[in-house]
């Protein structure tokens, strides 16, 4: 579990960004060659961008940081901070062993739906609704049987620059089958085009199940390794949750809004298939841009005049590619949008790396100066987090072997939190100088074991929502 200290010398962060390989429009300057021939991901779909597929324009400065070998990649996604930045490694799914972590079904599906495109009237390239019936015919080359075994929410795009859940009635959490009924359902009524690209997010088994690669942890995520499995140090990070990752399919004209993840930390995303863009906004516009551009906006082409003006403030614009694997804030504005024929799949785990800087933004969640309120956790659940983070550090530095390194950005990060953190942070770590080790999630499972069989009779085992607490003054200090 050591850091090769020879690699880690020579991996430090890149001074200056390389621009990113792959097809481009030619009319930018770009050729338009292949990616990624002959590996055994892709599952059918294109491996390279039309002709002429209208993208965001990306300036020389807004190009994210390329590495090209997985010990730098490692370096900066487990020991440096990520504030403004998005590091790519071409060919990680590869490289990082992830190939086949997509359930077989679903490439089975995959590889379907491209030969259905295959067979069906060619489309003009371009427009939102353009080869919409990608979704719709993996979504039945998937089945119904396969489709309940998810649970996912269900995303449609029939008016420019919104994105509207396919959701019914209820607050219950729905398997895929569910929503996709539901859709059909509100298509037969005109409730929703037939035409409407469609997105599937947040992916995951119906219920929790024990891991592939780890049998005593029981997840939820569908994938069947992750990154967390590529190397063990992923287990000494500060915190890594991809219990819950979710696999993320969509078609051109689909994607994830703009939005600010309910927790300040890092995401790490794969992209086996499609084509995708994606934009991170300034730390320092934090605010600003959600207010402008409102929450859940997505960035269709053609762009207006103003869009293009956003756009031109992002920190990053990527165009992520089939294989590419990225780490960036999840804690500051960001959206994505799927280009390209066929289908784009891809997934994402957060964490916390290794570094003090990290755990300052971290603690800085649910907090009015530098997180958006409409983004937040509910702050039981964040308090939650902070037990996490605290057992991890507390777990990795009782290693006797740990690498000396390694010891000394936990070490920091331990400082940096106990600093500046809130008041549930600094209760933690009084409790743990004391010796003692109190946890709320595993208090509230004691006190509510008894009432447990009468809550699932009459809730149908949906359990109540948390309440929000109100916080007081706690905010940390900034960094």
């Amino acid at each position: 579990a050591r850091w090769p200290r020879g690699q880690a010398a020579a991996a430090r962060r890149p001074k200056t960004r390389r621009t990113q390989g792959g097809p481009l429009p030619r009319a930018m300057g770009f050729s338009a060659g292949p990616v990624a021939q002959g590996k055994d991901y892709g599952f059918g779909q294109p491996m390279e961008l039309p002709e002429g597929e209208p993208i965001w324009p990306i300036r020389e400065d807004q190009k994210p940081e390329i590495v090209h070998t997985v010990a730098e990649f490692l370096e900066a996604m487990l020991f440096q901070p990520h504030v403004d930045r998005c590091v790519v490694l071409p060919n990680g799914v590869e490289l990082l062993g992830q190939q086949h972590a997509i359930p077989e079904v679903v490439r089975q599906a995959c590889v379907s739906a491209a030969s259905a495109s295959c067979s069906g009237p060619a489309r003009k390239r371009g427009n939102n609704n353009t080869g919409a019936h990608q979704m719709r015919s993996f979504l039945k080359a998937l089945g119904k049987t396969q489709q309940a075994r998810f649970r996912s929410r269900l995303w449609h795009y029939g008016i420019p620059g919104k994105e509207k859940e396919v959701k019914g009635k209820g607050t219950k959490k729905k398997t895929l089958q569910e929503v996709s009924e539901i859709l059909e359902e509100e298509e037969e009524k005109g409730m929703v085009p037939r035409d409407a690209p469609l997105y599937i997010s947040e992916m995951r088994w119906e219920a929790k199940r024990p891991h592939p690669l780890v049998q005593a942890e029981t997840v939820k995520c569908a994938t069947s390794t992750d990154i967390y499995d590529f190397t063990p140090l992923a287990r000494r990070m500060p915190l890594w949750e991809r219990s819950e990752g979710g696999i993320f399919i969509g078609e051109r004209g689909t994607g994830s809004g703009m939005h600010t993840d309910q927790c300040l930390w890092s995401n790490v995303g794969r992209n086996w298939c499609g084509f995708k863009l994606f934009a991170v906004w300034p730390w320092e516009e934090r605010h600003t841009i959600p207010k402008e551009v409102g929450k859940g906006r997505i960035f269709h082409m053609p762009l207006s005049a103003q869009e293009e003006g956003w756009l031109a403030r992002a920190k990053v614009l990527a165009l992520v590619r089939p294989g590419d694997v990225w780490v960036f804030s999840g804690g500051q504005p960001h959206t994505a949008l799927v280009v390209g024929d066929g289908l784009n799949i891809s997934a994402y785990e957060s964490l916390v790396p290794a570094h003090s800087d990290a755990i300052g933004v971290l603690v800085r969640s649910n907090t009015k100066k530098d997180h958006p309120e409409n983004f937040w956790m509910d702050d039981e659940d964040l308090d939650e987090l902070y037990e996490d983070v605290v057992d991890n550090l507390q777990r990795s530095l009782r290693e006797p072997k740990l690498d000396a390194r390694l010891r000394g950005e936990l070490e920091n990060c331990v400082k940096a939190m106990r600093e500046r953190g809130d008041a549930y942070c600094r209760e933690l770590w009084e409790q743990e100088d004391r010796g003692e080790r109190r946890r709320r999630r595993e208090e509230e499972s004691s006190c509510s074991e008894s009432d447990s069989m009468g809550a699932e009779a009459g809730q149908n085992g949906e359990p109540k929502a948390k309440k929000a607490k109100t916080k007081t003054s706690s905010e940390p200090r900034s960094a």
